[in-house]
Protein backbone atom coordinates (compact mmCIF):
# COMPACT_ATOMS: atom_id res chain seq x y z
CA UNK A 1 0.00 0.00 0.00
CA UNK A 2 0.94 3.44 -0.77
CA UNK A 3 2.35 4.87 2.44
CA UNK A 4 1.23 8.88 1.86
CA UNK A 5 -2.61 9.24 3.14
CA UNK A 6 -5.07 11.10 2.06
CA UNK A 7 -5.19 14.82 3.29
CA UNK A 8 -9.10 15.14 2.86
CA UNK A 9 -11.41 13.24 5.54
CA UNK A 10 -13.49 10.25 4.50
CA UNK A 11 -16.48 11.72 2.47
CA UNK A 12 -19.46 9.73 0.78
CA UNK A 13 -19.94 13.12 -0.56
CA UNK A 14 -23.14 13.71 -2.84
CA UNK A 15 -25.16 11.47 -4.36
CA UNK A 16 -25.38 10.56 -8.38
CA UNK A 17 -28.32 12.58 -8.52
CA UNK A 18 -26.78 15.51 -6.93
CA UNK A 19 -24.04 15.23 -9.15
CA UNK A 20 -25.70 15.48 -12.43
CA UNK A 21 -27.52 18.45 -10.34
CA UNK A 22 -24.48 19.93 -10.25
CA UNK A 23 -23.43 18.90 -14.10
CA UNK A 24 -26.58 20.48 -15.04
CA UNK A 25 -25.96 23.79 -13.32
CA UNK A 26 -22.47 24.27 -14.22
CA UNK A 27 -23.42 23.35 -17.73
CA UNK A 28 -25.90 25.76 -17.93
CA UNK A 29 -24.28 28.53 -16.45
CA UNK A 30 -21.40 28.25 -18.91
CA UNK A 31 -23.47 28.29 -21.73
CA UNK A 32 -25.06 31.45 -20.51
CA UNK A 33 -21.64 33.18 -19.17
CA UNK A 34 -19.04 32.23 -21.61
CA UNK A 35 -20.71 31.12 -24.90
CA UNK A 36 -18.42 29.63 -27.91
CA UNK A 37 -18.85 32.50 -30.17
CA UNK A 38 -17.26 34.61 -27.79
CA UNK A 39 -15.08 32.71 -25.63
CA UNK A 40 -11.39 33.19 -28.01
CA UNK A 41 -12.46 37.49 -27.63
CA UNK A 42 -13.19 37.29 -23.60
CA UNK A 43 -10.38 35.19 -23.00
CA UNK A 44 -8.29 37.54 -24.08
CA UNK A 45 -9.31 40.27 -22.23
CA UNK A 46 -8.10 40.45 -18.91
CA UNK A 47 -11.20 42.68 -17.34
CA UNK A 48 -13.39 40.13 -18.76
CA UNK A 49 -11.74 37.14 -16.94
CA UNK A 50 -11.84 39.08 -13.46
CA UNK A 51 -15.64 39.47 -14.13
CA UNK A 52 -15.92 36.15 -14.74
CA UNK A 53 -14.51 35.14 -11.60
CA UNK A 54 -16.48 36.80 -9.69
CA UNK A 55 -19.73 35.15 -11.18
CA UNK A 56 -18.44 31.56 -10.87
CA UNK A 57 -17.41 32.81 -7.10
CA UNK A 58 -21.06 33.79 -6.95
CA UNK A 59 -22.57 30.31 -8.01
CA UNK A 60 -20.70 28.66 -5.15
CA UNK A 61 -17.71 27.09 -6.91
CA UNK A 62 -14.91 28.97 -5.41
CA UNK A 63 -15.25 27.05 -2.28
CA UNK A 64 -14.70 23.47 -3.93
CA UNK A 65 -12.44 21.31 -2.01
CA UNK A 66 -12.95 23.61 1.26
CA UNK A 67 -15.52 20.95 2.73
CA UNK A 68 -15.27 17.10 1.54
CA UNK A 69 -18.65 17.12 2.84
CA UNK A 70 -19.87 19.41 0.05
CA UNK A 71 -17.74 18.92 -2.75
CA UNK A 72 -15.40 16.53 -2.75
CA UNK A 73 -12.68 15.37 -5.60
CA UNK A 74 -15.48 13.71 -7.91
CA UNK A 75 -17.43 17.11 -7.84
CA UNK A 76 -13.53 18.81 -8.66
CA UNK A 77 -13.26 16.73 -11.54
CA UNK A 78 -16.46 16.99 -12.79
CA UNK A 79 -17.11 20.93 -13.12
CA UNK A 80 -13.26 20.92 -14.42
CA UNK A 81 -15.21 18.68 -17.07
CA UNK A 82 -17.37 20.84 -17.76
CA UNK A 83 -14.64 24.04 -18.00
CA UNK A 84 -12.95 22.12 -20.41
CA UNK A 85 -15.74 21.33 -22.42
CA UNK A 86 -16.81 25.04 -22.58
CA UNK A 87 -13.40 26.12 -22.83
CA UNK A 88 -13.50 28.46 -20.11
CA UNK A 89 -10.59 29.63 -18.42
CA UNK A 90 -11.72 30.62 -15.05
CA UNK A 91 -8.93 30.95 -12.41
CA UNK A 92 -10.45 27.73 -10.57
CA UNK A 93 -7.32 25.41 -10.19
CA UNK A 94 -5.87 28.10 -7.60
CA UNK A 95 -9.05 27.99 -5.91
CA UNK A 96 -9.14 24.27 -5.32
CA UNK A 97 -5.81 23.88 -4.26
CA UNK A 98 -5.73 27.00 -1.65
CA UNK A 99 -9.50 25.28 -0.39
CA UNK A 100 -7.39 21.88 0.11
CA UNK A 101 -4.50 23.11 1.75
CA UNK A 102 -5.73 26.28 3.53
CA UNK A 103 -8.58 25.13 4.84
CA UNK A 104 -7.89 22.59 7.73
CA UNK A 105 -5.44 25.47 8.93
CA UNK A 106 -8.26 28.37 8.87
CA UNK A 107 -8.68 28.45 12.59
CA UNK A 108 -4.85 28.72 13.46
CA UNK A 109 -3.99 31.01 10.25
CA UNK A 110 -5.53 34.28 10.32
CA UNK A 111 -3.70 34.98 6.95
CA UNK A 112 -4.97 31.31 5.25
CA UNK A 113 -8.73 32.43 7.34
CA UNK A 114 -8.35 35.93 5.24
CA UNK A 115 -7.47 35.19 2.26
CA UNK A 116 -10.35 31.78 2.09
CA UNK A 117 -12.88 34.72 2.97
CA UNK A 118 -11.45 36.74 -0.29
CA UNK A 119 -11.92 33.68 -2.30
CA UNK A 120 -14.99 32.58 -1.46
CA UNK A 121 -16.24 36.35 -1.91
CA UNK A 122 -14.86 36.19 -5.67
CA UNK A 123 -12.50 38.87 -4.43
CA UNK A 124 -9.19 36.90 -4.44
CA UNK A 125 -8.08 35.05 -7.45
CA UNK A 126 -4.70 32.38 -7.07
CA UNK A 127 -2.64 31.48 -9.03
CA UNK A 128 -0.08 28.02 -7.67
CA UNK A 129 3.72 27.80 -8.38
CA UNK A 130 4.22 23.69 -7.81
CA UNK A 131 7.50 23.65 -7.11
CA UNK A 132 9.08 21.10 -5.50
CA UNK A 133 5.41 18.85 -6.55
CA UNK A 134 5.24 20.25 -10.04
CA UNK A 135 6.77 17.05 -11.70
CA UNK A 136 9.09 19.39 -14.03
CA UNK A 137 12.31 20.32 -12.86
CA UNK A 138 11.79 23.80 -14.91
CA UNK A 139 8.50 24.47 -12.38
CA UNK A 140 11.63 26.23 -9.93
CA UNK A 141 10.36 27.90 -6.60
CA UNK A 142 10.82 30.07 -4.44
CA UNK A 143 13.13 30.30 -0.62
CA UNK A 144 11.58 31.80 2.78
CA UNK A 145 14.14 34.15 4.53
CA UNK A 146 12.35 35.67 7.29
CA UNK A 147 9.26 36.79 6.17
CA UNK A 148 10.51 37.61 2.68
CA UNK A 149 10.75 34.92 -0.61
CA UNK A 150 13.60 34.83 -2.89
CA UNK A 151 13.24 32.53 -6.13
CA UNK A 152 11.73 31.65 -9.91
CA UNK A 153 8.31 29.96 -10.34
CA UNK A 154 7.42 29.04 -13.90
CA UNK A 155 4.26 27.12 -15.36
CA UNK A 156 1.38 29.55 -13.79
CA UNK A 157 -1.84 29.08 -15.23
CA UNK A 158 -3.81 32.24 -14.26
CA UNK A 159 -1.28 34.26 -12.97
CA UNK A 160 -1.67 37.43 -14.75
CA UNK A 161 -5.00 38.00 -13.41
CA UNK A 162 -4.32 36.75 -9.80
CA UNK A 163 -4.25 38.92 -6.87
CA UNK A 164 -2.61 35.82 -4.63
CA UNK A 165 0.19 33.28 -5.40
CA UNK A 166 0.49 30.02 -3.73
CA UNK A 167 4.34 28.58 -3.75
CA UNK A 168 4.47 24.99 -2.55
CA UNK A 169 7.96 25.07 -0.68
CA UNK A 170 9.47 21.72 1.15
CA UNK A 171 12.09 23.15 3.24
CA UNK A 172 10.06 24.55 5.20
CA UNK A 173 7.04 22.38 4.49
CA UNK A 174 4.39 24.95 3.60
CA UNK A 175 2.85 27.10 1.31
CA UNK A 176 3.72 30.78 0.95
CA UNK A 177 0.94 33.23 0.40
CA UNK A 178 2.49 36.15 -1.69
CA UNK A 179 0.38 38.93 -2.98
CA UNK A 180 0.70 39.82 -6.48
CA UNK A 181 1.02 43.70 -5.86
CA UNK A 182 4.14 43.39 -3.83
CA UNK A 183 7.66 45.01 -4.22
CA UNK A 184 9.59 42.19 -5.39
CA UNK A 185 7.06 40.50 -7.49
CA UNK A 186 7.54 39.97 -10.97
CA UNK A 187 5.05 38.01 -13.48
CA UNK A 188 5.59 37.49 -16.76
CA UNK A 189 3.66 35.60 -19.80
CA UNK A 190 5.22 33.09 -21.67
CA UNK A 191 3.13 32.37 -25.04
CA UNK A 192 2.66 28.75 -25.52
CA UNK A 193 -0.16 26.17 -27.01
CA UNK A 194 -2.08 27.44 -23.54
CA UNK A 195 -4.96 29.80 -24.00
CA UNK A 196 -4.68 32.22 -21.88
CA UNK A 197 -0.99 31.88 -21.46
CA UNK A 198 1.18 30.45 -18.58
CA UNK A 199 3.57 32.87 -16.95
CA UNK A 200 6.03 32.94 -14.68
CA UNK A 201 6.65 34.68 -11.38
CA UNK A 202 9.96 36.02 -9.98
CA UNK A 203 10.31 36.80 -6.48
CA UNK A 204 13.06 39.21 -5.39
CA UNK A 205 12.60 39.65 -1.13
CA UNK A 206 8.86 39.65 -2.02
CA UNK A 207 6.87 39.54 1.60
CA UNK A 208 5.44 36.56 1.96
CA UNK A 209 3.79 34.44 4.51
CA UNK A 210 4.20 30.63 5.18
CA UNK A 211 1.93 28.84 6.32
CA UNK A 212 3.07 25.19 7.49
CA UNK A 213 1.54 22.17 5.77
CA UNK A 214 2.62 18.83 5.79
CA UNK A 215 4.38 17.29 2.59
CA UNK A 216 2.07 15.25 2.32
CA UNK A 217 -0.80 17.13 2.04
CA UNK A 218 0.57 19.09 -1.04
CA UNK A 219 1.88 15.85 -2.44
CA UNK A 220 -1.90 15.00 -2.32
CA UNK A 221 -2.79 18.54 -3.41
CA UNK A 222 -0.25 18.65 -6.49
CA UNK A 223 -2.37 15.02 -7.24
CA UNK A 224 -5.90 16.51 -7.31
CA UNK A 225 -4.65 19.06 -9.48
CA UNK A 226 -3.21 16.54 -11.89
CA UNK A 227 -6.68 14.93 -11.79
CA UNK A 228 -8.56 18.23 -12.28
CA UNK A 229 -6.25 19.10 -15.37
CA UNK A 230 -6.96 15.60 -17.16
CA UNK A 231 -10.47 16.10 -16.54
CA UNK A 232 -10.74 19.72 -18.38
CA UNK A 233 -8.58 17.90 -21.06
CA UNK A 234 -11.52 15.17 -21.19
CA UNK A 235 -14.26 18.33 -20.98
CA UNK A 236 -12.24 19.16 -24.42
CA UNK A 237 -11.68 15.89 -26.35
CA UNK A 238 -15.64 15.49 -25.55
CA UNK A 239 -16.23 18.48 -27.11
CA UNK A 240 -14.22 17.87 -30.09
CA UNK A 241 -15.64 14.32 -30.38
CA UNK A 242 -19.47 16.24 -30.28
CA UNK A 243 -18.22 18.12 -32.86
CA UNK A 244 -16.84 15.49 -34.96
CA UNK A 245 -20.00 13.70 -35.18
CA UNK A 246 -21.96 16.63 -35.95
CA UNK A 247 -19.89 17.16 -39.29
CA UNK A 248 -20.11 13.42 -40.06
CA UNK A 249 -23.56 13.57 -40.25
CA UNK A 250 -23.95 16.49 -42.98
CA UNK A 251 -20.44 16.45 -44.60
CA UNK A 252 -20.14 14.88 -48.04
CA UNK A 253 -17.58 13.62 -50.20
CA UNK A 254 -18.31 11.71 -53.50
CA UNK A 255 -22.19 12.31 -52.89
CA UNK A 256 -21.57 10.37 -49.79
CA UNK A 257 -21.93 11.32 -46.13
CA UNK A 258 -18.47 11.62 -44.58
CA UNK A 259 -20.29 9.57 -41.56
CA UNK A 260 -21.23 6.05 -43.98
CA UNK A 261 -17.18 6.01 -44.77
CA UNK A 262 -16.07 3.37 -42.31
CA UNK A 263 -12.55 5.24 -42.20
CA UNK A 264 -14.57 7.90 -40.34
CA UNK A 265 -16.25 5.33 -37.83
CA UNK A 266 -13.28 3.90 -36.72
CA UNK A 267 -12.50 7.08 -35.42
CA UNK A 268 -15.54 7.94 -33.71
CA UNK A 269 -15.94 4.78 -32.24
CA UNK A 270 -11.96 4.51 -30.80
CA UNK A 271 -12.40 7.90 -29.24
CA UNK A 272 -15.50 7.15 -27.66
CA UNK A 273 -14.12 3.85 -25.99
CA UNK A 274 -10.73 6.29 -24.85
CA UNK A 275 -13.66 9.26 -23.82
CA UNK A 276 -15.37 6.43 -21.08
CA UNK A 277 -12.64 4.78 -20.35
CA UNK A 278 -11.13 8.25 -19.32
CA UNK A 279 -14.20 9.27 -17.31
CA UNK A 280 -14.29 5.67 -15.44
CA UNK A 281 -10.89 5.88 -14.77
CA UNK A 282 -10.58 9.50 -13.29
CA UNK A 283 -13.76 8.85 -11.74
CA UNK A 284 -12.61 5.63 -9.74
CA UNK A 285 -9.66 7.57 -8.73
CA UNK A 286 -11.60 10.57 -7.24
CA UNK A 287 -14.22 8.17 -5.43
CA UNK A 288 -10.86 6.38 -3.90
CA UNK A 289 -9.58 9.98 -2.52
CA UNK A 290 -12.87 10.93 -1.06
CA UNK A 291 -13.26 7.73 0.88
CA UNK A 292 -9.89 7.98 2.33
CA UNK A 293 -8.43 5.18 0.66
CA UNK A 294 -4.61 5.29 1.51
CA UNK A 295 -3.61 4.32 -1.97
CA UNK A 296 -6.03 6.56 -4.11
CA UNK A 297 -2.53 8.13 -5.53
CA UNK A 298 -2.25 4.29 -7.60
CA UNK A 299 -5.87 4.59 -8.82
CA UNK A 300 -5.14 8.96 -9.77
CA UNK A 301 -1.46 7.30 -11.78
CA UNK A 302 -3.26 4.58 -13.61
CA UNK A 303 -5.95 7.11 -14.66
CA UNK A 304 -3.32 9.29 -15.39
CA UNK A 305 -1.51 6.32 -17.74
CA UNK A 306 -4.21 6.01 -19.63
CA UNK A 307 -5.92 9.16 -20.26
CA UNK A 308 -2.95 11.52 -21.24
CA UNK A 309 -2.00 9.70 -24.62
CA UNK A 310 -5.51 8.84 -25.08
CA UNK A 311 -7.16 12.00 -24.79
CA UNK A 312 -4.34 13.48 -27.42
CA UNK A 313 -5.56 10.60 -29.78
CA UNK A 314 -8.88 11.65 -29.60
CA UNK A 315 -7.90 14.98 -30.03
CA UNK A 316 -6.09 14.61 -33.01
CA UNK A 317 -8.41 11.40 -34.52
CA UNK A 318 -11.20 13.90 -34.58
CA UNK A 319 -9.00 17.00 -35.79
CA UNK A 320 -8.60 14.54 -38.68
CA UNK A 321 -12.47 13.82 -38.89
CA UNK A 322 -13.45 17.55 -38.93
CA UNK A 323 -11.01 18.51 -42.24
CA UNK A 324 -10.27 21.84 -42.44
CA UNK A 325 -12.67 22.92 -40.00
CA UNK A 326 -10.35 21.63 -37.47
CA UNK A 327 -7.83 24.96 -38.44
CA UNK A 328 -10.06 27.43 -38.67
CA UNK A 329 -9.64 30.20 -35.38
CA UNK A 330 -12.99 30.87 -35.61
CA UNK A 331 -14.31 27.22 -35.42
CA UNK A 332 -14.11 26.01 -31.53
CA UNK A 333 -12.25 23.20 -32.24
CA UNK A 334 -8.77 24.41 -32.10
CA UNK A 335 -9.11 25.72 -28.24
CA UNK A 336 -9.81 22.52 -27.43
CA UNK A 337 -6.87 20.99 -29.66
CA UNK A 338 -4.94 23.25 -27.75
CA UNK A 339 -6.19 22.60 -24.37
CA UNK A 340 -5.91 18.92 -24.45
CA UNK A 341 -2.51 18.64 -25.76
CA UNK A 342 -1.28 21.32 -23.13
CA UNK A 343 -3.68 19.73 -20.15
CA UNK A 344 -2.18 16.49 -20.83
CA UNK A 345 1.76 17.47 -21.04
CA UNK A 346 1.34 19.45 -17.30
CA UNK A 347 2.85 17.77 -14.32
CA UNK A 348 5.03 15.04 -16.50
CA UNK A 349 1.85 13.96 -18.35
CA UNK A 350 1.62 10.01 -18.82
CA UNK A 351 5.45 9.63 -18.46
CA UNK A 352 5.31 10.40 -14.79
CA UNK A 353 2.30 8.98 -14.29
CA UNK A 354 4.07 5.10 -15.60
CA UNK A 355 6.83 6.12 -13.80
CA UNK A 356 4.69 6.92 -10.27
CA UNK A 357 3.00 2.79 -11.15
CA UNK A 358 6.60 1.18 -12.08
CA UNK A 359 7.64 2.46 -8.61
CA UNK A 360 4.10 1.17 -7.08
CA UNK A 361 4.51 -2.22 -8.83
CA UNK A 362 8.08 -2.95 -8.69
CA UNK A 363 9.46 -1.06 -5.90
CA UNK A 364 11.01 2.25 -5.98
CA UNK A 365 14.57 2.02 -7.57
CA UNK A 366 17.34 2.98 -4.81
Amino acid sequence: MVQNQTSLAANDGLSDADRQLLRDSTRGFLASRWPAETAVEQSNDRNALINLWSDVAAQGLSTLGADPAEGGLREIVLVFEELGRAACPAPLLGAVIANSLLSPKRKSSKPAAALLDQLAEGKARISVAFGPFDGDEAAGGAKLAGTTCKGRAGFLEDAVTATHLLVLCDDPAGVLIVSTDSAGVTVTETPGMARPSLAEASFNKAPATLVKTSVAAMKDAAMIARLACASRALGAAQRTFELAVEHAKVRKQFDQLIGSFQAIQHKLANSLIILEGTRLTIAQAAEACDLGAGDWQVFASAALAYACPGLREVAVQNHRALGAIGYAEEHEAPRHFRRVHTDVARFGGSTRARGELADFLLGRKA
